[in-house]
Formats: structure tokens, sequence, C-alpha cells
């Protein structure tokens, strides 16, 4: 029930900023209450759902890139902000450095302009705020200690990415992981939908600067798609001593892909739901590093 609501609630509220037509937004619900009425299932993650919703308001719209100007400022965002931790994160020691980097990386994929409570229409000002504010809670289920000691035993680690954005300080996360002698595979998505970073997106940050190689996740889908991944993910999800994993679609996919991959999981993430919350043992919304 939980996830329906917040299905509708997402396309509604993506639908309220986009310039269409009545109309048109009414052709985008309704072939999307068909979609859900028909195929609606708890058997499937909830991404699979706001990936065919979102790529029905795609193809009737016609707008190739949805809330580009949203998605372009979260990065621009991201870019200033993570230069400013850069130079916070010089000044520590290795042991503290990595923790450091870990809670930012997980505090910045609160930079999602879709999540329920933040919402299409947000203020970059709020969101510089509630960033600090993440990174002060601190880690509600924290792991770190365990992932640093995997990441500095890795030759090779995937790093898979979540949203605009917080993409510019995965890019703080994979330069010190690079500082272990890993080799770092970064994985985004090959096309856009909502707030899911793609490789342009990982241009523009400057990616390239620091991952050993940059891969192609899939399509346009909400977080990485069992169905619909890339031969170079799959095969790098076999290779990959330690495979790191940023948001909650990401962690819902590879909790049930984790039987088939030989290295470690890694998800870090600030749930966006109870339900996800519930399924931790904690209550609200809270920050996560956990080794599936």
């Amino acid at each position: 029930m939980n996830c329906a609501s917040c299905i509708i609630d997402d396309l509604c509220g993506a639908l309220n900023l986009l310039p269409l037509k009545e109309e048109t937004k009414n052709e985008i619900l309704k072939e999307s209450f068909q979609f859900l009425s028909q195929e609606f299932s708890t058997d499937k993650i909830p991404s699979y759902f706001i990936t065919a919703v979102h790529r029905i308001l795609k193809r009737i719209s016609r707008i190739e890139i949805p809330f580009k100007e949203r998605r372009d400022k979260c990065n621009q965002l991201g870019i200033e902000m993570a230069e400013k931790i850069a130079l916070e994160a010089e000044g520590l020691e290795e042991s503290e450095r990595f923790p450091f980097l870990v809670n930012w990386a997980i505090a910045s994929n609160h930079l999602d302009f879709r999540t329920v409570g933040t919402g299409y229409g947000f203020q970059m000002a709020e969101i510089i705020e509630e960033l600090h504010a993440c990174v002060l809670e601190g880690i509600k289920i924290d792991q770190i200690a365990e992932i640093f000691q995997i990441a500095k035993k890795s030759s090779e680690i995937l790093y898979i990415h979540d949203n605009v954005g917080e993409i510019a300080f995965d890019k703080l996360l994979i330069q010190e992981l690079r500082r272990y002698g890993s080799s770092v595979i970064s994985a985004l998505r090959g096309g856009p939908i909502t707030s899911d970073a793609t490789i342009e997106d990982g241009e523009t940050v400057g990616l390239q600067e620091v991952a050993s190689q940059i891969i192609l996740a899939g399509s346009d889908t909400l977080g990485i798609s069992l169905n619909e991944m890339s031969c170079e993910l799959k095969n790098a999800l076999r290779t990959a001593d330690l495979i790191i994993a940023k948001g909650q679609a990401n962690y819902y996919a590879l909790s049930e892909y984790n039987s088939r991959v030989p290295g470690r999981i890694a998800c870090l993430f600030r749930t966006k739901c109870q339900p996800v919350t519930n399924k931790l043992g904690e209550t609200g919304k809270i920050n996560v590093a956990i080794l599936l």
C-alpha cells in the first residue's frame, strides 16, 4: 500500500512541475494508472514501477530530459559543496578521512529532488541546510569500520551511483578508495530518468578524473535493473571484490541479487520511507552504511 501511494505521489509531483497541457498530463496519468492496475504487485521492487510510469511520462510528453534544469542545478550544487568537503578531508588522518567521506556520501543521497519529503519543488538553500543536518545526525546503522577493512584489501571495487548532485561527493570517496591501490569501476545509467545520474552527469562532475573505468549500468532505469543491466555491469558484479551501492533503489535490487555476487556488497543510503526503515529494525528516516 505504501509503495503504491509513493509511486503515484512521485508521478503527480513530477507532472505538477512540467510545462505540459492538462490534457497531456491526464493522458500520462490515465496510461500510468492502467499500467499499475494491470501490473502492480509486491513481487517486484518499487523502482520497477516508478521506472515504468516515468517512461510513460517521457514518451507521451516527448521531453527527452525531464527536469533538466533541476538536474543541472543539483550537479552544480554538488560540485560546489564537494570542493569545500575535499578541503576539510585533506586535514584528516586516513582512519578519520574514510568515515568522514562516507558520511557525506550518504548525506548527499538527500540531494535527490524526487524524494518524498523533499519533492520536485525543493529549494537549494534548504537542501544545503538539510545535508549538514544529515551529517550531524550520524549513521544509525554503522558498519563503516568493516567496509573500510574490506576496501583496504580489495583490488577491484565496483561503485554503483544513484542521483545527480551526490555524484560529486561519490567522486571524493572514489578518490579515497584509489589511494588504497584499488581499481574502482564507476557505473552510471545510460539515459535520464527522474534524478538518476547518467554517464554524461558523471563527466560533468569529473568522475573520469578519479575512476579507473566508467561503465554503463543499463538504460534509463531508476536504480539498477536486474532485467536490464548491461553486460559490463554483469561482468563487474562477478569480478569485484567489493561493491559499493548508493541509494535505496540499488539497495532493493542488490538485496535480491546478493546470492549471485561473489564479492561483498556495501549499501550507503538514507532511507526514504518507513517500510525500508522497519525492515532494518529502526524508525524514521535514517542514514545507513550496511554490508549485505
